[in-house]
């Protein structure tokens, strides 16, 4: 049977299973599929960005973060930026999706999207032999990790905040404690695990280290190769990398599939301005402090795999180790509503925490 033949009710039915691009497309192949689509265009909309970008409300925040301010008050910096937490914060439901919003909104979720067929690549960088495309429940993970990294950044890495206050976390009531609280502790070990992988990118594939330049070659690497290739050694490096967790997940991708030699990245990273180096990025280090405030424990233990992170973006191998469903785990339900300091009961989490740095000589 012809899909001009089916009724109006499947029709609908197919589109509710559609992504954006595939529903838009289908609305436009006949008068009568577009008439059917504009009978429910809203609901179809929202279903098809969910099918497509999930999770919509940590999209819609990021979104919120990235908007200009179109006050024609003169407040100052600290005081925009509260306004804006505070309004990421108290925002509960998904406004109407208008086409500017929609516009918005796939302009992030591409770029999220892109990176969950990528994320496989970094996750089993190490471990090929595992190396499989992502379930719909885990690619759904990664964005909304992805999502919050973004937001995070746009908000507390931007030139001004690296500028004037570049220092981690220093009191309960510091705007970057207040928006990680309304996440739960699954979610920051989540967003823990993507910006542990973002490391590796940046550190192994993006800007190397002498000793991973050394490492690709079996023969001694002359030194005019090293300087050629490599961006430092030992703490240098280290420091490098964790100053270039600020870029955002559009300036990494940009970097790893537009960029190879080190005179383009070098050229991009100058382009982000003086006060972007030497400041060191703090969403790792804010969330330890969240995670301990809520004392959950965080096991560091360089042996374990990746498959032994519990609660991660990955299915573990056995979910029973992790405590079965993630829906049911205590520590799934402890966000903060309002981000303001909640006391919580101590509980133990396994993370594998690389902090350590290159030893080259």
């Amino acid at each position: 049977m012809s899909i001009t033949q089916l009724s109006t009710e499947i029709l609908q039915k197919i589109y509710e299973y559609a992504k954006i691009q595939d529903l838009l497309h289908l609305a436009q192949s006949s008068k009568r599929n577009y008439r059917i689509y504009l009978g429910r265009r809203t609901h179809l909309l929202e279903q098809a960005m969910h099918n497509s970008y999930s999770p919509l409300p940590d999209l819609y925040k990021l979104v919120l973060s990235s908007e200009p301010d179109k006050s024609r008050k003169p407040l100052g910096t600290e005081i925009r930026r509260n306004l804006i937490v505070n309004r990421l914060i108290e925002t509960k439901a998904m406004p109407n999706l208008t086409v500017e919003l929609l516009t918005k909104m796939a302009t992030y979720g591409k770029i999220a999207d892109r990176w969950t067929e990528l994320y496989p690549q970094i996750r089993w960088r190490h471990n090929s032999n595992n190396r499989r495309l992502l379930r719909p429940d885990e690619q759904e993970r990664l964005r909304g990790a992805i999502y919050r990294y973004w937001t995070y950044n746009t908000l507390f890495h931007d030139s001004t905040y690296t500028q004037f206050d570049p220092d981690f976390p220093r009191s309960q009531e510091d705007l970057r404690l207040r928006i990680l609280r309304t996440y739960t502790s699954i979610e920051l070990i989540q967003l823990t695990e993507y910006v542990d992988k973002m490391r590796q990118l940046i550190q192994i594939d993006l800007y190397p280290s002498y000793s991973v330049i050394r490492e690709c070659y079996s023969e001694p690497v002359p030194p005019k190769t090293l300087v050629a290739l490599g961006w430092g050694t030992g703490s240098f490096h280290l420091h490098l990398v964790y100053d270039l967790l600020k870029y955002d997940p559009a300036d990494l991708l940009h970097l790893f599939d537009e960029t190879s030699s080190k005179k383009e990245r070098m050229e991009y990273l100058m382009a982000q301005g003086i006060s972007f180096a030497d400041r060191p990025a703090t969403l790792k280090d804010s969330i330890l402090m969240v995670l301990f405030e809520r004392k959950v424990l965080l096991e560091a233990d360089r042996k374990l795999s990746d498959e032994d992170i519990q609660y991660g973006i990955i299915d573990t191998v056995d979910k029973s180790k992790a405590g079965g469903d993630r829906g049911n785990a205590r520590y799934a339900h402890d966000a903060s509503s309002d981000g303001s300091f909640v006391d919580g009961h101590q509980v133990s989490l396994s993370l594998w925490l690389d902090e350590t740095g290159e030893e080259d000589d």
